[in-house]
């Protein structure tokens, strides 16, 4: 790619993420941190170094030849002869990002904090901003490994960014360390190998928020990341969602089981919101995302559960990391769609039910659908039986039902809902000291998953639920294939064990009257 291709496609990105820029809160929790008015300008600056890495093209390199050695359309001319031309070598820029008097910053209450990966200069306390740099280190190793590792510099130096995290922005435009052409935010924006960040009253949401800004700066460091703001901002979000245990080992792109530990995100109440309010988006709506969404949480919101969607299913995410292993240079939306074109009705009808059920340790691995078509009950073979598991979402029982057609289902046996404090034994009537949606735990339920449309139309079909229990008449909705699940938690299917063995009988119709 040429220099000037590699700015235009550098460019392009920069407005993008300048428009989006992380700039509306990204707290959809309500919470509301303090906001920098917009007529922010700086009335100093305190920087040693005035070269400013953005706009900076990718460099490359001949690299395996001399660069004083003639050269005749790209080929390397060796007494005459061409040569294969030399494999070319791609560099990020180089470190360019400017350095100050620290010992200037500190008599202003600045100090830096510095890892491999982060150089931190920050005015909240030392006990909260010790520990953020090695929490970056342990992000950055983490992105390394999902994306791959990122390219060298011509002087082969170590990447490292600076993050400047500000309880008092005003002391920092006084400082010179918030440039007055940076584009206007409210929690957090990234350029380059820099982020700037307002500070959080929830120290989950700060680092959060911080994981978020260097996720960004990992992804575009190299001008030639050809993806989507969809994409950009959901791998941003689900990296930045994060536990620490008890050694300070950090796992990232979790999904959040609990508001106590996740303080500040609110992604899913914010979701479920959307649902209740008939807002739900699809597939297509999300990665349809303009750029302006992204000043309101709900975009973030989708963004990330769509990205968390592909990364956790047990059938989507191989295909799925593999598009982040190709995110250089490769157009990231038409190898989306090459990747999962087989798929689409499966996507539809799974992603409904994901957006649909979504809640705090949704279960996604569990919950993933092995789609089986089902063939129609016939006089010869009026009955079948199948065996639903416990631990396991909405599952096929392979028989396709006829809308206003009635069939008899019974189910048998018994199963575990849980083995804690003690096991929590059912039948398919469920116990009723619980209940979850409204039906008791371990309940045998029914959908019909209607044939799916390219259009998309079908797909939220499997939102029409019914009660089964132990034994029920069922009469068809939709023309499709019978699904059955036993009634739990969708944050609570990995501890149950077992399964009841279900029949699924057509009714005949009843003789025409003369």
């Amino acid at each position: 790619m040429s220099h000037s291709r590699s700015f235009a496609v550098f460019l392009l990105l920069w407005i993008v993420l300048s428009i989006t820029g992380c700039g509306e809160p990204l707290n959809s929790g309500g919470e509301d941190s303090s906001k920098p008015p917009a007529d922010e300008v700086i009335t100093n600056d305190n920087r040693l170094s005035s070269d400013d890495p953005v706009g900076k093209p990718l460099e490359i390199d001949p690299g395996l030849t001399n660069k004083d050695e003639p050269t005749v359309n790209g080929l390397v001319e060796d007494d005459g002869e061409k040569t294969e031309p030399a494999v070319q070598t791609i560099f990020r820029p180089s470190d360019r990002r400017p350095r100050f008097d620290d010992r200037q910053l500190a008599k202003l209450g600045i100090l830096k904090y510095e890892s491999k990966r982060l150089k931190l200069y920050t005015d909240i306390a030392p006990a909260r901003a010790k520990p953020l740099p090695g929490l970056i280190d342990q992000a950055f190793d983490a992105l390394a490994g999902y994306f791959g590792e990122l390219p060298p510099d011509r002087e082969r130096a170590e990447f490292q960014m600076t993050g400047y995290l500000m309880a008092n922005p005003q002391q920092f435009r006084l400082a010179g360390l918030l440039p007055g052409n940076l584009p206007f935010f409210y929690h957090g924006r990234h350029r380059g190998a820099e982020f700037w960040m307002n500070d959080q009253k929830d120290d989950y949401y700060c680092r959060h928020l911080m994981i978020h800004e260097a996720t960004h700066c990992f992804m575009t460091i190299v001008p030639t990341v050809n993806a989507p703001v969809w994409y950009l901002e959901g791998m941003a979000e689900l990296f930045g969602t994060h536990v620490i245990d008890e050694q300070g080992k950090v796992t990232f792109r979790v999904m959040p089981h609990n508001k106590a530990d996740f303080r500040g995100l609110g992604r899913i109440t914010l979701l479920r919101t959307e649902v209740a309010t008939e807002r739900a988006l699809s597939i297509s709506e999300v990665t349809n995302l303009r750029p302006e969404r992204y000043l309101k949480n709900e975009a973030y919101a989708w963004s990330w559960a769509l990205c968390k969607f592909f990364d956790s299913h047990p059938r989507y995410d191989k295909r799925f990391r593999e598009l982040g292993n190709a995110l250089h240079g490769t157009p990231l939306t038409p190898a989306f769609r090459e990747a999962y074109s087989k798929d689409l009705a499966g996507l539809m009808s799974e992603w409904s039910l994901f957006a649909h059920n979504l809640q705090d340790g949704y279960d996604n691995e569990h919950a993933a659908i092995t789609f089986r078509p089902g063939t129609p009950l016939s006089v010869s073979e009026p009955r079948t039986n199948i065996e639903i598991k416990a631990a396991r979402g909405w599952q096929s029982s392979g028989v396709r039902v006829q809308k206003g057609h009635a069939y008899e289902i019974s189910a048998a046996g018994q199963f575990t809902l849980a083995d804690k404090p003690k096991p929590w034994v059912s039948d398919a009537g469920g116990v009723s000291i619980r209940y979850f949606n409204g039906r008791p735990l371990g309940m045998l339920l029914a959908t019909v998953r209607a044939d799916v449309m390219p259009d998309g139309s079908g797909a939220k079909s499997m939102l029409d639920v019914q009660t089964v229990g132990r034994e029920s008449r069922f009469t068809a909705p939709v023309n499709g294939t019978l699904y059955l699940r036993l009634n739990d938690s969708w944050s609570e299917l990995a501890d149950n064990t077992a399964s009841v063995r279900v029949t699924v009988r057509v009714v005949p119709a009843e003789p025409t009257k003369n």
